[in-house]
């Protein structure tokens, strides 16, 4: 299936599955000014709304399907539910955290094997929340509700849990990539308004934290005391890859914690989470957000986005969500942004043509433009597709 999708893109959204903007990255590019870039600062790059190719045939999108895994009725076990994390070996066998088990296929979609269960044991999954592939060839799962962090083999042998002990894990912990074979880089969380803390772990010395940083004052948000929002993040050409939920915002960072560079787009109705207090505790509730960078061949870039265009004041409708006063649903704004190789907004792909792409949660990326995804509909499943930017328009040398 080869899908090319038409320029005129002014619709209404209907769905998108994305990536929670509880995890955090930032975002946007410029149009047809050119960055800038002061002595001593990151370079800065603006983006207007839509693109100078919008309306235009300069560029196009083409992804093409090449393999679905996950059965729709039977056989049983090769039914997906809750889809956390895929990762993909070497060979191309596909491994999948899928609520309470890990399923691996081969790279042709077929059946190889299960492990695990629901529980609190060795082996066992509760709220499992993501997963990473490790470069000695492990599968780290960051289980019961990122308590407790659990190496298995790729034939979903249970290896061993890390200590939650460890200064790595201190607070909020999520392990987002390695930087090479031995480093790992683990973001923290965003609390009351202090940035967020980046660690770069030494896993051949048992998770030891080389070197620490906090994002500032790009990541910082005015969150009442008390209240934090979980970080997540990439590893993009060697850099650190964070993403604010209250503004269409990236933010890319060295691993010596030097911001690189920083790239928006103009979204005013982006909308910040909701923070409600009521009898018995508090709760946060976000509304917008953005997928992580996802590159794909000539330096392209493209970025899986949405917000509500109905919510004008987050904190008080997400008051009446917890308190059950049945407020209105969002109405939400979906967009695939494709950006050239400086972060320049081309084109968006936006609500109804968005449905017709078929797109989906990019949760794995071997390749350029080799990529694995989720969707649930017409039934949750994983597929591999081949995404391009097609198009007339000169693309200009890569920057980070």
């Amino acid at each position: 299936m080869k899908i090319v999708l038409p320029k005129n893109r002014s619709l209404r959204m209907t769905r998108l599955t994305l990536i929670s903007a509880v995890c955090i990255f930032l975002l946007a590019a410029c149009g047809d000014a050119p960055a800038t870039d002061a002595p001593g600062t990151a370079l800065i790059v603006e983006n207007p709304f839509h693109g100078p190719h919008q309306n235009g045939d300069a560029y196009r999108l083409d992804m093409e399907e090449i393999v679905r895994f996950g059965a729709e009725e039977e056989p049983e076990r090769e039914m997906l539910s809750q889809v956390r994390g895929v990762e993909v070996d070497r060979e191309g066998n596909v491994y999948i955290l899928d609520g309470n088990r890990l399923i691996s296929f081969t790279a042709e979609g077929d059946f190889r094997w299960e492990s695990g269960r629901e529980g609190e044991g060795p082996g066992e999954f509760t709220r499992a929340w993501s997963m990473l592939m490790t470069p000695d060839g492990h599968l780290l799962v960051r289980n019961q509700g990122g308590q407790r962090f659990d190496y298995f083999t790729l034939s979903g042998t249970y290896v061993q849990s890390l200590s939650r002990d460890l200064d790595v894990f201190d607070g909020f912990a999520n392990p987002i990539g390695f930087l090479d074979d031995t480093t790992a880089v683990v973001t923290g969380a965003v609390r009351d308004g202090q940035g967020v803390i980046v660690r770069l772990a030494q896993t051949s010395a048992d998770w030891q934290v080389a070197d620490t940083f906090r994002v500032e004052p790009e990541m910082e948000l005015d969150l009442p005391t008390g209240f934090s929002i979980g970080a997540g993040g990439a590893i993009l050409d060697g850099n650190i890859v964070l993403a604010r939920p209250d503004v269409y915002e990236l933010g890319i960072f060295s691993p010596q914690g030097d911001t690189v560079r920083i790239v928006r787009r103009d979204v005013r109705d982006f909308t910040r989470p909701g923070y409600a207090t009521f009898d018995g505790g508090a709760g946060i509730r976000s509304y917008s957000r953005t997928s992580m960078p996802v590159v794909l061949p000539g330096g392209y870039r493209i970025i899986a986005a949405g917000w509500p265009t109905n919510i004008p004041d987050p904190d008080a409708h997400a008051k009446a969500s917890f308190a059950q006063e049945d407020p209105p649903d969002p109405i939400n704004h979906s967009t695939l942004d494709v950006y050239d190789a400086d972060w320049r907004l081309l084109f968006s792909i936006e609500n109804e043509d968005l449905d017709a792409l078929e797109f989906g949660t990019v949760m794995a990326q071997p390749a350029p433009g080799d990529l694995y995804i989720v969707r649930s509909s017409p039934y949750p499943h994983v597929k591999r597709v081949r995404v391009a930017v097609e198009g007339t328009g000169s693309t200009p040398p890569t920057r980070p």
